[in-house]
């Protein structure tokens, strides 16, 4: 998004008037147009144009002749006008940058607050509760649970085991459906008792297809 220029239309004609001295565009002791001319090329006011004036005239760039013109006094300080100008723009913007960069670390820190936040709720949720383990059973051989369902296979019933997910081709399904189907290699992922590991190793391994 482009920033709004916030620099006074006066000092910008100023500085245009200033750029064109410099180049020599026009001429030392030539004279310049007068206020309406320039009005009139720059699309602003008369009194506009006379702050410009004004202010070029104080840093003696230009000489106004009352009854006579405005004309042409120094190149040289139409060039340090204009570098003066640059640095108060270079730094002016760097003082935006320094706002901007400001206001952002300030979203980052206040997102930084809620996640830290949410790390010690949960911390502290975590210390309050039991320690819950999640094994694993590789179905690795010939077994007939494969091809069926976890429905079908009605594990928690049969061994007492809850499946939480499935390791299949090195991606995690958590929370399979019902309706997912064992194969072979898959890890079953469940929680319960130590002894479900035996109880749940010999349904599978003896599992029969009624």
């Amino acid at each position: 998004m482009a920033k709004r220029n916030s620099t006074p239309i006066y000092m910008q004609v100023a500085v245009d008037v200033a750029a064109r001295i410099s180049r020599e565009d026009i001429k030392k002791q030539a004279k310049i147009s007068g206020r309406s001319t320039l009005a009139g090329e720059y699309n602003v006011s008369p009194e506009t144009i006379r702050k410009a004036m004004r202010l070029l005239s104080d840093m003696d760039i230009v000489e106004v002749k009352h009854g006579n013109g405005i004309y042409v006094a120094s190149v040289d300080r139409a060039l340090e006008f204009i570098e003066r100008y640059r640095i108060r723009s270079s730094v002016n913007e760097l003082k935006d940058e320094l706002i901007e960069l400001m206001q952002k670390r300030e979203v980052i820190e206040d997102k930084m607050n809620e996640t830290m936040n949410a790390i010690i709720d949960y911390t502290s949720r975590f210390n309050h509760s039991e320690h819950i383990t999640v094994h694993e059973y590789s179905i690795n051989m010939a077994s007939e649970v494969i091809g069926k369902s976890i429905q079908e296979l009605d594990f928690w019933t049969n061994t007492g085991a809850t499946i939480v997910g499935i390791k299949r081709d090195g991606n995690i399904l958590l929370s399979p459906p019902s309706n997912e189907k064992i194969y072979k290699d898959d890890k079953l992922l469940y929680v319960g008792e130590a002894a479900i590991s035996v109880r749940l190793g010999e349904y599978i391994r003896h599992y029969k297809q009624k």
